[in-house]
């Protein structure tokens, strides 16, 4: 289920120190598309991110996204901003496209360089990974990944009023997670694409609103990339015309499912993982307060701990709560751990702890937590620590 006019692949360039690990990816579409993109909000933004809200500040069309692992081009100067070109110029000889119209991203270990002597060489080989299967489209993830330990892929099809378009999309991302991104006034790579015709004003328009309720509602860890990008194209080949304001809100519908099942994937897949976790924050005053109490809970290391280990700590819930900057009545306050309800009205609950530990050994975790004051909602997807978290971050760069 891939969209029509895009082509993608995977290659070995030598950027990536781990032998024979695929770490080059080019994404291309047959034709300019529409662009939309978000990027980190961090005061230190890689050279990649430098590069593409250039370029697409001064809008136009774009035919091509690059994107390596294993070298984040972040913390490199002026020698980072000329690689980045480099990397978008190679793609733009080779493959006959206007200048400009190339996009790239990095992923990786912070303050080095990519290694560029053979890299015009390399984009001829990526030239003949090319294709539309699944193989390619694998192989293009595979290329983007650093400690994922899954291909992260979503798809959506859609029947609108003159056929059929498709939105496709991938997503790089395990640790160094906590989306903070704007528009345009890793690390997590999102790349989609999509064959629907969009301008890329309403495209943005849509992209930040989904990114909203899933790229911003996931954490692993709590630290901000250097890198985050997330980039939509859409290249209008399923020549279905421009979309009716029905058919937009199919289109925005479907992007949003595309978003949040790949935006739960990267929680699933945390560094040393075990336990993807769902935290629902109900009954408030306003969905920004629901949003801060989730993220804050997501990001606390105690709750996080307790749940690897299938502690119903609930006081690790409400902690972190009562420090997210929201005021709320904790005497009125609700939580439930894995379907077991732990706390209420200010009070702990005589609850088993023999069915709490057997329901907190789960794969899949929800905590739910119930202001009772007001009316709003909000969830919040995260993981647990484990000790492999520390063994891989311990000596990430060696």
């Amino acid at each position: 289920m891939f969209p029509k006019g895009f082509k993608v692949g995977g290659v070995r360039s030598g950027i990536h120190k781990k032998e024979r690990k695929k770490d080059l990816a080019l994404f291309i579409s047959d034709v300019p598309a529409n662009a939309a993109g978000m990027f980190t909000k961090s005061v230190v933004k890689a050279a990649p991110v430098l590069l593409d809200i250039e370029r697409m500040k001064k809008g136009g069309k774009f035919s091509a996204i690059v994107a390596n692992s294993g070298c984040a081009n972040a913390c490199t100067g002026e020698k980072g901003i000329k690689d980045a070109k480099t990397m978008c110029y190679e793609i733009e000889k080779i493959f006959n496209l206007q200048a400009g119209s190339a996009l790239c991203a990095s992923t990786g270990v912070i303050g080095q360089y990519i290694n560029m002597p053979k890299f015009a060489d390399v984009v001829k080989l990526l030239k003949d990974s090319l294709g539309t299967s699944a193989k390619n489209e694998d192989e293009a993830v595979l290329s983007i990944m650093t400690t994922d330990t899954f291909i992260k892929k979503s798809s959506k099809k859609i029947k609108v009023k003159n056929g059929e378009i498709t939105i496709w999309g991938c997503v790089k991302g395990a640790g160094m997670i906590h989306p903070n991104m704007q528009g345009l006034h890793a690390t997590m790579l999102s790349f989609i694409l999509t064959d629907a015709e969009i301008e890329s004003k309403a495209l943005q328009k849509i992209l930040e609103n989904s990114a909203d309720n899933s790229f911003h509602c996931v954490s692993v860890d709590g630290d901000t990339s250097t890198n985050d990008t997330v980039i939509v194209l859409a290249n209008g080949q399923s020549k279905t015309g421009r979309l009716s304001p029905v058919d937009m809100k199919k289109f925005a519908l479907a992007l949003d499912e595309v978003t949040l099942s790949l935006a739960k994937m990267i929680a699933k897949d945390g560094e040393g993982a075990t336990k993807f976790i769902e935290i629902e924050i109900k009954n408030t005053k306003t969905k920004e307060d629901a949003r801060k109490i989730g993220a804050t809970i997501a990001t606390s290391p105690l709750f996080k701990t307790a749940v690897f280990g299938a502690d119903a700590n609930w006081g690790r819930v409400l902690a972190a709560a009562g420090r997210a900057g929201v005021n709320f009545n904790p005497d009125k306050t609700d939580i439930y751990m894995g379907g077991i309800h732990v706390f209420k009205n200010g009070a702990a609950l005589n609850f088993s702890e023999k069915a709490a530990k057997k329901s907190l050994l789960k794969k899949e975790i929800k905590i739910v937590v119930d202001l009772k004051s007001g009316k709003a909602a909000s969830k919040y997807y995260t993981c647990d620590f484990s000790y492999d978290y520390v063994k891989i971050n311990g000596d990430y760069r060696s």
